[in-house]
Order: structure tokens, then C-alpha cells, then sequence
């Protein structure tokens, strides 16, 4: 405005008159201020950039740009996301200013979800196994465009020995490449999409879970940037019911990789991963399971000694033999088994006796992190009890698992689940972990007053279960991570994760190492030094949807299960589109703290007294 007075007329007829005043301003300014001049310029910069209302009154209304607008696709995936009725979306509306918003009406809402609906990426069958996205591929193609529309899009490698990207960050795939050349495992020179799909039987009502995920973007573990591709409720999830499941699935699998997907312009090859539990991942390659006579998926080693496989044992070693070479399956294995190779010997079939139903390659199968830590968590409490068994009595035993869980809920706060065969999981796991020093000193002070040979084997066994506390603590926080390690990390979780199984195995004679033990001591190293992470590519986003269709399958009231599942994966799939990765580029992402910037970690919580020092501070020996 560039005059200096102006009058402005009301309707009641009364004028009033505005003249422009210069008042003097300070020479210098508080920081606090020059923060609010500094907003306020950006303010009026965006104005200028997107247009002014309202200048009668001299109120000044601020449109949002392209770059922070709410598409409307995003606006019905929030409403689904976050279950708001009609009406509460109504109210919101309002309350962000009705029509001048950047909500759309609810009838045009409604409109729109009709429209998406329909679209082929959203389209739900329901079969006699459960309700199924019908066409798979063209829900990850979508969903890898709105991830490169909003610039989220994260780029992913495939590891050297160095633990160095073994492609430039820019790499562009080359003109005369073939994406489905290499069947869901392409050179790693190539720029790659990485996608996983996993499956898992759980939750109340009882269904399996079939889930995409998209490793090419943060946080991809969080189920809301996951793909729901099914819900299937049943009682079992043996290979004849998980065969019917996946019969709609697994053509859709294979479409991206044999043509790609376009990303940012350019068609790029799929890498494709198998998430899951141990169970579900042995089930849908073909293998036997974990009581097979090499119940390992990823190598030939067998179970433990046995006469009947004398030959197996002696080409190949067991489980229970720590050292290696692993003598790894071949990789095209899973992808060419057949029933008349299923009929033949032990030698030739290896434990895998049906066709595959996903076949990717065995150094994509992903450990299972979550999995892992649940096991070895609830592995290390109950030796602390086989300990005391060894040097005292079953009586006293089972007196000391009742002090023993008493401590934990008393020291980490923990407590067992009802389901998960009463174990601890999630942050419980970490929290035990990080009460290790408690865990160690219960034995320890258990047996203190032993006399002859059992305060021998006190003595023996004490050192080595603290330093296996100590190693597992090394491991745990790396193994679930779900960023990319550095190369020192990746070398000492090779060493420690070495330095448990095989402290547990000479230590405690007794112990057993299970197939998960030795997919933990055998692959998980290897995955970590290929992928540079295995959170990343863990089953945990698969473990959410348990824990999320549970409470919200009461929401979806119907007259079967079926009926319920199928609206239930319609909404997801709706819900999809305002997934968090998307939305990130409405926020603002904060710079790292310069160096020496950032404030010292707190010694003791809020409201507690300053406990112990944490393992894996123990000095080992």
C-alpha cells in the first residue's frame, strides 16, 4: 500500500481514518526478537508468492503453496488412518475455518473415496481364505510414485567388504538392462528397489497376515508404511492353508520382477526379501521347518549327531558344531525344487520337499531380529536357572525362578505377555537387557554360600553366564537398529555374536543350539555386513498389524470373519495414501546438532534413585 492515509467506510455509514506512524526502533535486539521478525518476513514473503485477501480490513490470509498442500487423496487416507467419523471430520473442518481451509467438503471427500476405491491399486477380493488386495503390483507401483513425488524416496545398497556402497549414490541404470533378468536379485551395481514380503499367523480373532513393505523410504517397519496385502483368518497356517493364501499373491509377486518399476523416470530391477517369523519363512520357501533333518533354511548343516545321517554329518557338520564353513544352500535351490526331486533321498532334496511359493534368493531371507531378541531374551533368564539346578536342586530351582521374575518386575518393570508362550516382548527385552547386572547377581548371589564341588561349578559358571550377558548386550541394540551400521559396528557384532553361541555352547554343555541360535550366529552377521542393517528389513512392521487389527476388528462389525477382514484391508488400503512417509514433507527436518552442542545424557530417570551401571560396561574376561 503505498499511501500514507486511507478511509475506510462501514456499514453502519460511520468512516474512520488510517494514517501511516514511523516509530524509531532499537538499535540491537534480543535473540527471542529477531526470531519473530525473521517469522514475520517469511510471512509476508509467502503472501506475496501466493496472493492476499481480505486487504479492506487489513487482515492478511495465507494460502499454503504446492510444495506443503494436502492433496486430496492424502486428506481421505488421514480420515481413514485415524477412523474419524463424518461428523468429527465436520467439527475439524470448522474448527481449521470451514471453507477458507485446506480441508475439502465432506461431499467431495466422499466423492473422491469413491473414485480411489475403484482404482486397481485398492480393488479387494474375497475368497474362501480371506480377503486379498487383487492386484499387488500396482499397489507398490503407486505407492513408490507418491514416495518419489515427495522427494521420500530413500535410496538403498548393497554392501562391499569394506562396507562401502558397491554403487554411487547417482547411479542411473544402465539403457540396455534387463530388470527382470535377474529374478528379484540384480547385480549391486544396479539402482534397486527393495522390497520384502512377509507373512505371519497371530492376534485376537486368529488371522495370517500377509504383508509388502517397502524398504526405499524411513521408517519403513512402521506398519502404516507397509503395504496390508491380506488378512486371512483360520486356526492353522500349515503349506496346504498358506498355499491357498498365497495362490492370488504370488503371480502379483512376480509381475515387478520380471518388468521393473519406474522410479523418477527411470525403470529400475526389484530385490526382492522374505520377512516373516522362522516358521512362516521356512513354510513359504518349501522347507520342512525347524524339526527337519536340516532345519536351517539358509545352510546343510543337520540337527545334531545321528547314525542315520552319519554321511549328511560328516559333508556338512551340525547345528551343534559352533565353527564353520556353513556350507550355504545354492541359490537357486528354493526356485527349482520340484515333487519328483521332493521324492528322492535326503541327499538330494535337502530338507526342501515342496515347491516354493515366494523363491527368493537364500541370502535375501531376512534373520528375524524380533524374533531373535524374544528368544534369546527369555534364553538367558531360564539359564540362569539350569545354573542353579547344576549346583544345587530342583527344589531350590524353582524357588529361584520365583525370586528371579520377582526381580525383574521389580527392577526393569517388565512383564510377561499372555500370549508369545508367556514371554517377554518389545521394549521388555531391552529393558531386561539393560538390567543385565541385576540378572548376573541373582545366581551369583544364589550360590555364594555353596561348599565342595557345587561351589566349584558356581565358580566355573558364574564368569561365563556374566560374560554371555555382556555379549548379548553388545548385539542386541545393532541386531535391532533399524539404521545402517558402521563398519566397526558390523565388525564386532560378527565377533560377538561368534564370541556367544560359542561362550554359551563350551560353558553350558547342556545347551542346545536351536535352528534360530544358529541362524543368529551363521547369517545374521553376514545380512548385516551385505544390507548394512537388519532392523531395516525385520519382521516388526508384520508383528504391528497383530496389535492393530486386534483392537480395530470391532470397528468393522459383520456377519463372518470374512466379511470383517475385507472391510477392514479396504480401509487400509485407503489409509494407505496419507501413509507418514509421504507426509513427512509437510514437516520441516531439523538439522544435526553441531558438535558439542548437544546436552549429557541425564545419569539417573526422573524420580528414581541413580542405579548401576548398565551392561555392556562389564569387563569380560
Amino acid at each position: 500500500m503505498d499511501c500514507d492515509e486511507f478511509r475506510v467506510m462501514h456499514q453502519n455509514g460511520q468512516g474512520r481514518l488510517y494514517a501511516r506512524q514511523i516509530s524509531p526502533r532499537k538499535g540491537a535486539v534480543e535473540k527471542s526478537q529477531k526470531n519473530k521478525r525473521g517469522a514475520a518476513a517469511r510471512r509476508l514473503t509467502l503472501a506475496c508468492e501466493v496472493g492476499v485477501s481480505g486487504e479492506e480490513s487489513g487482515a492478511v490470509a495465507v494460502r499454503r503453496t504446492a510444495a506443503s498442500h494436502l492433496f486430496v487423496r492424502e486428506q481421505v487416507g488421514l480420515v481413514y488412518e485415524l477412523g474419524l467419523s463424518w461428523t468429527k471430520f465436520i467439527k475439524i473442518r470448522r474448527a481449521l475455518g470451514g471453507g477458507r481451509s485446506v480441508l475439502i467438503s465432506r461431499h467431495e471427500l466422499r466423492k473422491a473415496k469413491c473414485v480411489l476405491s475403484a482404482s486397481p491399486a485398492k480393488e479387494v477380493v474375497v475368497t474362501s481364505t480371506g480377503a486379498h488386495l487383487a492386484n499387488l503390483a500396482p499397489a507398490v507401483l503407486e505407492r513408490v510414485t507418491a514416495l518419489s513425488d515427495a522427494d521420500q524416496f530413500v535410496e538403498r545398497f548393497v554392501y562391499g567388504r569394506d562396507h562401502k556402497p558397491m554403487r554411487a549414490t547417482y547411479a542411473r541404470v544402465p539403457a540396455d538392462f534387463e530388470p527382470g533378468a535377474r529374478g528379484g536379485c540384480p547385480p549391486p551395481s544396479v539402482p534397486d528397489v527393495h522390497i520384502s514380503v512377509g507373512l505371519d499367523k497371530g492376534g485376537d480373532p486368529a488371522s495370517v497376515k500377509i504383508v509388502v513393505s517397502l524398504i526405499n523410504q524411513d521408517r519403513p517397519k512402521n506398519p502404516s508404511n507397509t503395504i496390508l496385502a491380506a488378512v486371512c483368518p483360520c486356526r492353522q497356517d500349515q503349506y496346504p492353508q498358506v498355499a491357498a493364501m498365497m495362490a492370488i499373491h504370488s503371480p502379483r509377486v512376480e509381475e515387478p520382477l520380471a518388468r521393473g518399476i519406474d522410479v523418477r523416470g527411470e525403470r529400475r530391477p526389484v530385490r526382492l526379501l522374505l520377512s516373516g517369523d522362522f516358521e512362516s519363512q521356512c513354510t513359504v520357501v518349501g522347507h520342512k521347518g525347524p524339526n527337519a533333518t536340516m532345519p536351517c533354511y539358509q545352510c546343510k548343516r543337520t540337527k545334531a549327531p545321528s547314525t542315520t545321517h552319519a554321511t549328511l554329518e560328516k559333508r556338512y557338520g551340525t547345528l551343534q558344531d559352533v565353527s564353520g564353513p556353513w556350507h550355504m544352500r545354492d541359490a537357486d535351490q528354493y526356485a527349482t525344487c520340484t515333487e519328483e526331486r521332493a521324492n528322492c533321498g535326503q541327499d538330494d532334496h535337502l530338507s526342501v520337499t515342496r515347491p516354493a511359493l515366494v523363491s527368493p534368493h537364500p541370502r535375501q531371507i531376512v534373520p528375524i531380529p524380533v524374533h531373535l531378541t524374544i528368544g534369546i531374551n527369555s534364553r538367558l533368564p531360564r539359564l540362569a536357572v539350569e545354573v542353579v539346578i547344576d549346583c544345587c536342586c530342583q527344589a531350590a530351582a524353582s524357588a529361584f525362578a520365583y525370586e528371579l521374575a520377582e526381580l525383574l518386575h521389580a527392577e526393569a518393570r517388565v512383564h510377561p505377555v499372555p500370549y508369545h508362550g508367556g514371554l517377554f516382548i518389545g521394549r521388555d527385552c531391552h529393558a531386561i537387557g539393560e538390567h543385565g547386572d541385576a540378572v548376573c547377581a541373582a545366581p551369583e548371589k544364589k550360590l555364594s554360600g555353596l561348599n565342595g564341588e557345587s561351589s566349584e561349578i558356581a565358580v566355573r559358571h558364574s564368569p561365563a553366564y556374566k560374560d554371555a550377558w555382556c555379549a548379548w548386550n553388545s548385539v542386541r541394540k545393532v541386531l535391532n537398529r533399524a539404521t545402517i551400521a558402521t563398519a566397526a559396528e558390523a565388525t564386532a557384532f560378527r565377533s560377538d555374536a561368534a564370541m556367544f553361541v560359542a561362550g554359551l555352547k563350551h560353558s553350558f554343555g547342556w545347551l542346545n543350539v536351536s535352528p534360530k541360535l544358529h541362524l543368529f550366529l551363521a547369517r545374521a552377521p553376514d545380512f548385516l555386513d551385505e544390507f548394512g542393517s537388519i532392523g531395516l528389513y525385520g519382521e516388526q512392521g508384520l508383528e504391528a498389524w497383530h496389535g492393530r487389527f486386534g483392537p480395530m476388528a470391532p470397528l468393522y462389525p459383520s456377519e463372518t470373519d470374512l466379511a470383517s477382514a475385507a472391510a477392514f484391508v479396504r480401509t487400509m488400503a485407503l489409509a494407505g495414501d496419507a501413509s507418514p512417509a509421504v507426509l513427512d514433507r509437510l514437516n520441516p527436518k531439523r538439522a544435526s546438532a553441531s558438535e558439542g552442542r548437544t546436552k549429557p545424557p541425564r545419569t539417573a530417570t526422573r524420580g528414581r534413585a541413580p542405579t548401576s551401571p548398565r551392561f555392556p560396561s562389564a569387563t569380560r574376561r
